[in-house]
């Protein structure tokens, strides 16, 4: 993919703050705003299912079930498509660029650390930083925030962990939509769940358990559309898709990662090195020889230059974050380093399979 081709789901975020009469920051997506323009809901609900990309839908959904009748159009997410950069862009309406928050793991020159974003603890050691991110890399304020400091109700629903509306399950997050909708003061709800994510790393996303649970999640979701209120809408959105990938361990490559001055950060199909000065050379040369038909290395200065991450203001600790050299994954070779835990699907690299995603939108009238 070309890098322009990146970012619809950042305009799909600054159509929703366009709808709202809040400041945008990017292009709008224009059939969004039609049909915006076209249903004025009341209410507009956000659904975002973590990592339902269209390649994960057309391996296991019928094109006679609820997401495929809906569906309005293919879109692209972020560079890269995980989900730290795409839900953010999607909440915040800017890119990772400006946002900043561009991987899983990022390194902070403060602690001298990766630090985990939605966590706070270290990626490689069990250091925690409770309230690091809040501090050393806040997020722009997102929709819902804007919202309501422009005196127009909003409301949020997340998995468990949440502060507001947690849910258990599926059902319960969509129960907790239910009723943010059906209050005739609410205007937009942000609708966010992981956990069909974290059942793919774990089967795989052409796994058999991975097709059940998506014709779970469309069925549960066609009978809470059919609740919904007349004057709300509903959109569905993921923030990636995932492919199957193939593993190896890069810490067992010791000459290449002698060469590293601090640990490999972002992701392991989009990965931030950061290299001694006096071993630049002998680095790319040792990458290209072992990972160079699997991986596209660019300099730092590529990365800025072609705008990888989007366009906009770039954040002030960018530069930091994307390390001396980005290496970015272009077959379904994964490369780990000092992971615990093993995956059979991922996201985050340069395939067109990983950045493509839905745009589902629903509504009664």
């Amino acid at each position: 993919m070309e890098w322009k081709e990146y970012g619809d789901i950042t305009k799909a975020g600054n159509s929703l703050r366009q709808y709202y009469d809040l400041e945008t920051y990017h292009h709008t997506d224009e059939d969004l705003d039609a049909w915006l323009k076209d249903k004025r809901p009341r209410c507009v609900i956000a659904l975002l299912i973590d990592a339902m990309g269209t390649s994960v839908m057309k391996k296991h959904l019928s094109k006679d079930g609820f997401f495929y009748r809906h569906l309005q159009k293919e879109i692209t997410t972020v560079f890269p498509p995980t989900t730290s950069a795409a839900t953010t862009s999607f909440r915040t309406g800017k890119s990772p660029t400006e946002n900043g928050w561009l991987g899983w793991n990022q390194y902070f020159k403060e602690v001298d650390d990766n630090v985990i974003l939605f966590l706070e603890k270290s990626q490689y050691t069990d250091a925690q930083y409770p309230g690091f991110i809040t501090k050393a890399l806040p997020m722009h304020k997102d929709l819902v925030q804007d919202l309501r400091e422009h005196h127009i109700q909003s409301d949020s629903v997340w998995p468990g962990w949440g502060k507001e509306n947690p849910s258990g399950t599926y059902q319960e997050l969509l129960d907790h939509a239910l009723k943010t909708a059906q209050n005739t003061q609410n205007r937009f709800t942000y609708v966010y769940w992981d956990a069909f994510d974290t059942l793919m790393h774990q089967k795989g996303p052409g796994s058999q358990d991975t097709g059940i649970k998506l014709k779970e999640i469309e069925e549960e979701t066609e009978r809470f559309a059919e609740k919904l209120p007349d004057d709300c809408a509903l959109m569905i959105i993921a923030d990636h898709s995932q492919i199957e990938v193939r593993q190896e361990d890069m810490a067992k490559n010791q000459e290449l990662c002698d060469c590293f001055q601090h640990e490999p950060a972002l992701e392991p199909r989009t990965i931030a090195f950061y290299i001694k000065p006096e071993k630049k050379e002998k680095f790319i040369s040792l990458f290209n020889e072992s990972y160079g038909k699997d991986y596209q290395l660019y300099t730092h200065e590529e990365v800025l230059r072609d705008k990888l991450f989007g366009t906009g203001a770039q954040h002030a600790r960018m530069e930091e974050f994307i390390g001396d050299y980005l290496a970015i994954g272009k077959t379904d070779l994964q490369l780990r380093y000092k992971a615990k835990k093993t995956v059979k699907g991922d996201h985050a690299g340069g395939t067109r399979e990983e950045a493509m995603i839905p745009l589902i939108l629903y509504a009664k009238k």
